[in-house]
């Protein structure tokens, strides 16, 4: 900050930003909500540098919409305790940074005080070609494996620079051990038990998975099941890609959440592995427990993990694979018209990643 005062402030430069000019940016700094497109609509930021609350929306459409605005770089900062440390997932067209809550709340009260507030920014980045990996292991139909239905239990390995406790070593050693439970049982469908990677750098895992499938092989694909962040919260939330989605393998969810006594929303997310998926037309459901406050932050570590959650996220899935996989045939037409009313419970997005 270069006025009202001279105060130097730690940041973190979001993945995929360009880098700025060598001599860095000056400009004035305007607070814009939340950074959608009617914030930026009620903020002239032309020719300014943003200053966004994270919530919402995703850091690149938040980057996006100042960038449309007119603005020469972004700034956002958290809404829990700590430092955002995050991802675009793609390269935006301005230069942008991550700030803690506490620093993001100081600039946004000296501009709601009427103060003119300057600051200089610097970022310095380098986009490279990298490798990673998905870990897959399958557990073979007791009959006819290879025409057989194949259901998918995934959980991303990868996490952004922090301990990752919840996001999400929580959901891959959770389907390592529904993998141990149900590696003696004898069931009609192929299960594949798949650790993605590069999932925080833009669901790349998941997406080349799904691309390299042929046209047969997802013809016998039943259903995929995510977890992510099931470590710690106190709702269990089951979601689907998008908020009209038809998924009997989510129906099924939310009867075992039902049956298990376990506080529970539908909702939707475009935000993690399940999305390449649903995309292809396979019904997904994607479990995922809120909220956790330290998402994305050094403070998830893995004295936060509620180890009760863990074994119920681990219950609830393992029983929805036993009951979709003990049929030989695909259950969709079957479950939906049974019990998609359970509940009327609105969908609502949820802001995972």
């Amino acid at each position: 900050m270069l006025s009202p005062g001279n105060q130097a402030i730690t940041t973190k430069v979001l993945s995929y930003s360009p880098s700025t000019p060598e001599q860095g940016l000056q400009a004035e700094l305007k607070f814009a909500g939340l950074g959608k497109v009617a914030d930026f609509a009620e903020t002239d930021v032309k020719g300014k540098i943003a200053l966004i609350q994270r919530g919402e929306l995703s850091f690149y459409e938040k980057v996006q919409n100042a960038a449309q605005a007119g603005a020469i770089g972004a700034i956002v900062f958290n809404n829990t305790t700590g430092m955002i440390n995050g991802t675009l997932g793609q390269p935006s067209d301005i230069p942008a940074l991550g700030l803690s809550d506490a620093d993001g709340k100081h600039l946004k009260d000296l501009i709601e005080s009427g103060q003119n507030v300057t600051v200089s920014m610097k970022v310095k980045t380098e986009i490279l070609d990298t490798y990673s990996q998905n870990v897959i292991g399958t557990h073979k139909a007791a009959k006819k494996a290879a025409t057989a239905q194949t259901l998918i239990l995934g959980a991303h390995y990868d996490g952004v620079d922090t301990p990752a406790a919840n996001d999400n070593a929580s959901g891959a050693s959770t389907m390592l051990e529904v993998a141990r439970v149900l590696s003696s049982k004898k069931l009609d469908m192929n299960l594949k038990f798949i650790a993605f990677g590069a999932e925080e750098a833009g669901l790349v895992g998941s997406e080349h998975y799904v691309n390299s499938l042929k046209p047969k092989d997802k013809e016998k694909m039943a259903g995929m099941i995510n977890m992510d962040m099931v470590g710690v919260g106190d709702t269990f939330n089951i979601l689907t890609a998008s908020p009209d989605a038809k998924s009997f393998v989510a129906d099924l969810a939310e009867q075992e959440a039902i049956e298990l006594n376990l506080p529970h929303q539908r909702g939707y997310s475009t935000s993690s592995d399940h999305v390449p998926f649903e995309e292809a037309g396979i019904p997904v459901a994607f479990l995922h427990l809120s909220d956790d406050p330290n998402y994305h932050t050094d403070g998830d570590t893995l004295d936060k993990i509620q180890k009760d959650l863990l074994k119920k996220s681990g219950t609830l899935v393992a029983n929805l694979i036993r009951k979709i996989a003990a049929e030989p045939k695909p259950l969709a037409g079957k479950w939906t018209s049974n019990i998609k009313e359970i509940h009327g419970m609105k969908r609502e997005p949820m802001a995972t990643k």
